[in-house]
């Protein structure tokens, strides 16, 4: 997500634009990686400015401790330090464990209202009131319950745990360039695209090339595969197909119109390069388009059948419930359920932020993350909700995944994999995985591995790890890590997409440029 200046500029825990906390707080606010990143800025040589004036002491200033509490009930420890700065603007100090978040300063300005009223807005969406000692308020945009009280000290930082070692890497394969895009299986090959444009077809025994394709724009998507052709959506929202037998190209199909959107096709407007994923369903390609459209393709020649106007940007993968039911999201906080014969909604439910979730269906429930902080289960009968589970101040980007019973979903600055019941919202386990896991949760039979990101962008609140980790499936027990190598200045390391698995392999594509093969069980 995306977080505010921690030390002065705008902070990004995981970067994005999204309404809520982005880290561009900016044009997609999201404190999210969900990266709590929290940029600094870095001032213009000017002048010494002329001494302030000092200014009275509030009666916020100093320490208070207390908790916030989370709507499926966990109640977390949170710390705030009020303190002017040297030009007497009143600032703040965040301590916030939970969020890997340890006394941070965030050099944004706090509005004092009058009355004993306080707030810290747009950012971190803080409302509070004092009483004497006490302060009560609500955080977030879910306006979740916060109750401080004044003195106390910030508890120390925890030492970073320390997990076993990954097992040595089957093989690796030079792509050529990172990636933000997730490797996709089908007949023991790997499909994989990069941000160089190329688009590789791998044999998933030795990590041997197949072919390969480039064209003139980045590669984020996750492809999908047909039995003779692979489809992917380019960073210039092209629709392309390619030949599966030897990756030349069939057709392009640009799916963003100017003259709808009144602008050409944004580059990253998602901040951590969601792409939308296609849906191939007979012989019809569903795909959602950064014009505010859900378009309809002929899978065989690219021509459009019809386009639903999604009335926001669609950046989500779509999902199908059932034969005919479409699902998506839009950046403006919609899900949308739509009947493909008919091409008309049959729901639309409302998130408090941006949606680049694949919505998914279980136990009853049409489940979404958003970049309000919150994952969503709605009554899929009527669109009312059933429940909601807080990340904190995190956007929630990784598609869930449903299994014998449970949901496995994966976070930005809330760096945890989370283990659901679908129908309650309940955890049955979250484990800290230390980086922000974007992509979904890979299950298998007895574990879950995830892939992690870091970034090496100044002001960065809270300190991700990149690499790879492996859980015991039934209990979130961490069985072992890779540690990826650390992120360039103002870049990311690490693996933004989701992980897929070829027979006895994890396949993972990462940010050095490799597409690495790790064994998915050893003894």
């Amino acid at each position: 997500m995306f977080l505010p200046p921690a030390a002065s500029r705008h902070t990004h825990t995981q970067h994005r634009k999204s309404p809520r906390f982005s880290a561009r707080l900016l044009v997609v606010t999201a404190l999210a990686g969900l990266c709590l990143s929290a940029r600094a800025q870095t001032p213009a040589a000017s002048p010494a400015p002329a001494p302030a004036e000092k200014s009275a002491p509030d009666p916020i200033e100093g320490v208070w401790l207390g908790t916030i509490t989370a709507p499926q009930g966990t109640v977390a420890d949170i710390g705030l330090e009020f303190f002017r700065t040297k030009r007497g603007t009143l600032v703040f100090r965040m301590n916030f464990p939970a969020m890997f978040t340890y006394a941070v300063p965030f050099m944004i300005p706090v509005e004092i209202n009058g009355g004993g009223s306080y707030g810290i807005t747009p950012a971190f969406n803080i409302k509070l009131q004092r009483d004497g000692d006490r302060l009560t308020g609500t955080f977030g945009l879910g306006q979740l319950p916060l109750e401080l009280k004044r003195g106390g000290a910030f508890p120390p930082k925890p030492s970073t745990p320390q997990h076993p070692a990954a097992p040595a890497a089957l093989w690796k394969f030079a792509l050529g360039a990172g990636t933000w895009a997730p490797p996709v299986v089908a007949n023991d090959t790997i499909y994989i695209g990069t941000s160089a444009g190329q688009f590789h077809a791998v044999r998933a025994a030795d990590g041997s090339a197949l072919w390969s394709w480039r064209g003139a724009n980045g590669i984020d998507g996750r492809a999908v595969v047909s039995p003779d052709t692979v489809y992917v959506v380019d960073t210039r929202m092209n629709l392309v197909a390619l030949n599966r037998t030897d990756g030349s190209l069939r057709w392009l199909a640009p799916l963003h119109d100017e003259k709808l959107a009144g602008k050409s096709a944004p580059d990253n407007p998602t901040f951590n390069h969601r792409a939308a994923t296609p849906l191939l369903l007979a012989g019809v390609l569903y795909v959602g388009s950064s014009d505010g459209g859900l378009y309809a393709l002929d899978a065989a020649t690219g021509a459009k059948l019809w386009r639903h106007d999604a009335k926001a940007p669609v950046f989500s993968g779509v999902g199908l419930h059932g034969t005919d039911t479409l699902m998506f999201g839009t950046m403006d906080g919609s899900v949308v359920l739509l009947d493909r014969r008919t091409q008309q909604e049959t729901l639309r439910v409302k998130a408090g932020g941006g949606v680049v979730t694949t919505p998914v269906v279980a136990a009853g429930k049409l489940i979404v993350g958003s970049r309000d902080y919150l994952l969503y289960g709605f009554n899929l009968a009527d669109g009312s909700v059933a429940w909601k589970f807080s990340y904190w101040f995190s956007w929630i980007e990784s598609t869930p995944v449903f299994a014998d019973g449970l949901i496995y979903v994966g976070a930005s600055d809330y760096s945890r994999v989370t283990a659901l019941d679908p129908a309650t919202g309940k955890a049955a386990w979250a484990t800290p995985v230390h980086g922000m896991n974007w992509g979904s949760p890979l299950v298998t039979a007895d574990r879950v591995f995830t892939g992690t990101a870091s970034q090496n962008i100044p002001g960065t609140a809270i300190a991700h790890t990149a690499g790879l980790m492996a859980l015991e499936r039934k209990t979130g027990a961490v069985l072992w890590q890779l540690l990826a190598p650390l992120a360039p200045e103002n870049g990311f390391g690490g693996y933004a997409g989701s992980l897929a698995l070829a027979n006895d392999k994890v396949i993972a594509a990462g940010f050095d440029g490799n597409l690495v093969a790790f064994p998915a069980k050893v003894i």
